[in-house]
């Protein structure tokens, strides 16, 4: 199961990096970042960065695999919280949901 995760985790990289954004994969979760989103003289934008990043899990759930978006609790002891996406085959459709999330105004997607 271990080199599944990893595989549909480097799989999703790829397409996130193929769209612009920058990747740290971990061993069952990544997070991706927008770097056109921390180029600003904004002293605002400064102080928020990397203000667009997103972190990203896989898990099983009734024998597959899951994408989910995971995001800090209220508070520093409160457990991660997260929101389902869709199943890790799925990379297209996860790389897409992330992208939106992630995309500058102005910015458009490079898929042709």
């Amino acid at each position: 199961m271990e080199r599944v995760i990893r595989a549909r985790l480097d799989e999703l990289a790829e397409a996130l990096q193929s769209q612009g954004l920058a990747v740290r994969v971990g061993t069952s979760a990544l997070v991706a970042w927008n770097p056109s989103a921390s180029a600003t003289d904004d002293p605002r934008g400064q102080v928020m960065n990397p203000g667009l990043s997103q972190y990203v899990a896989i898990a099983p759930d009734g024998g597959s695999l899951h994408w989910y978006r995971c995001w800090t609790g209220p508070t520093r002891d409160a457990p991660l919280e997260t929101e389902y996406m869709c199943p890790a085959d799925e990379l297209d459709r996860a790389a897409s949901l992330i992208t939106k999330v992630l995309r500058v105004d102005g910015q458009h997607d490079r898929r042709p």
